[in-house]
């Protein structure tokens, strides 16, 4: 009989936390600490930045789906507002001087 490898997890934080409180989930892809990936709520998707990688939790019980595709060009990437927000989401969305969505998304596609 083998034994089957542990599968990896990982302490994730919402953007919406105020504390450094973290949650885990199970990962069956390669990741690494600052990565951000999709992960499932009771509400849906969330996109979540991953914290620490761990070898075991009690805590863990559901996956993560999907690691975040970076769609941004370079400069794009480089892009920041006066007040040192990003101008473009990953999805290359631009966004507002607070760094949510701009309100002329829609119209503009």
């Amino acid at each position: 009989m083998t034994e089957a490898a542990p599968r990896t997890i990982v302490a994730v934080k919402f953007a919406w936390e105020k504390a450094d409180k973290t949650y885990d989930y199970f990962v069956d892809f390669p990741v690494e600490v600052g990565q951000r990936i999709y992960v499932p709520t009771r509400r849906g998707e969330a996109k979540v930045e991953i914290m620490a990688i761990k070898t075991e939790s009690e805590m863990a019980s559901v996956a993560a789906l999907r690691p975040v595709e970076d769609l941004r060009t370079e400069e794009e990437k480089q892009a920041k507002y006066p007040n040192a927000q990003r101008m473009f989401s990953e999805d290359r969305t631009m966004l507002d001087e607070k760094g949510t969505r701009s309100i002329f998304d829609d119209v503009d596609r």
